[in-house]
């Protein structure tokens, strides 16, 4: 398995921010010999119903299309950009249809997400079946991460999120397979030591660390492991629950979808 296709999306009204959205995708797309594709449109767009472009808008998508073009002719990088103007449907939808049809999505944000961003990301994560990389903009990839941290907790989208990275887990120097063994009562065949005997098999390097949550959040105590071990992105399931269970005993998926990103998270559902 590798990444043949890569989808983004370019943000048209914050040309500043192109640079650090276009750089993870474009790495990724020149170590796997991949072809990206580039949706185009205003994020807060994805609050409205789609409209045809003004004229404005029209000039800056036509602007960031030839960015992207450009910065990709450089590296020798197969692509195309579509822009809201051809969009049919919302912006969430029209994403992860394309991310079906797609092997990793890339999306690039800065600081908190707003609503539009988090209904883009939701669509991303749970409508589309494929794998997300949530990037930093201050914290881009500009190559393959060499050292990745893997959650582990058994549950079938640890198992998508897992299968959804193995390209990178591949190329890796290191991958670490963690599990908070006081978040969840332990099952057999959970065992993150046989995780890792299974990616061996794949050719990756790995080892197995046990973490105790502590008092804090797990995402919380997942992030201080991958500050510990100097891991360059993490990588884990995302559960889509309720409202009331999410106010009541926490979510690690719904505090990276609604907090700034300290680190590259991908992430399946």
């Amino acid at each position: 398995m590798t990444f043949a296709s890569i989808l983004t999306h370019l943000d048209p009204t914050k040309a500043t921010e192109a640079e650090a959205a276009t750089a993870t995708p474009l790495a990724f797309a020149e170590a796997f010999s991949a072809h990206v594709t580039a949706l185009i449109f205003p994020m807060d767009s994805a609050l409205t119903a789609p409209t045809p472009a003004d004229d404005a808008t029209s000039l800056l998508e036509d602007r960031t299309a030839e960015t992207f073009a450009a910065a990709a002719q450089r590296r020798g990088v197969a692509h195309e950009t579509r822009k809201r103007t051809s969009f049919a449907y919302g912006n969430g939808e029209v994403f992860a249809d394309h991310l079906r049809v797609s092997d990793l999505a890339v999306l690039t944000g800065h600081g908190a997400p707003g609503i539009a961003a988090q209904i883009l990301h939701h669509a991303a994560i749970f409508e589309s079946g494929r794998p997300v990389l949530l990037v930093p903009q201050t914290q881009p990839l500009a190559r393959v991460p060499q050292r990745i941290l893997v959650a582990w907790d058994a549950s079938p989208a640890a198992i998508r999120a897992i299968h959804g990275a193995l390209p990178l887990i591949r190329r890796a120097a290191e991958t670490i397979i963690a599990t908070v063994s006081d978040d969840k009562a332990l099952r057999p065949g959970q065992s993150g030591i046989e995780l890792t005997h299974l990616l061996a098999r794949h050719g990756a390097k790995t080892r197995f660390m046990a973490l105790q949550r502590g008092s804090g959040g797990v995402l919380e105590r997942l992030l201080a492991a991958a500050s510990d071990t100097e891991a360059e992105m993490l990588v884990m399931g995302a559960v889509r629950h309720s409202p009331l269970r999410n106010l009541v005993l926490g979510s690690a998926t719904q505090d990276v979808l609604s907090d700034a990103l300290s680190l590259p998270i991908l992430l399946a559902a």
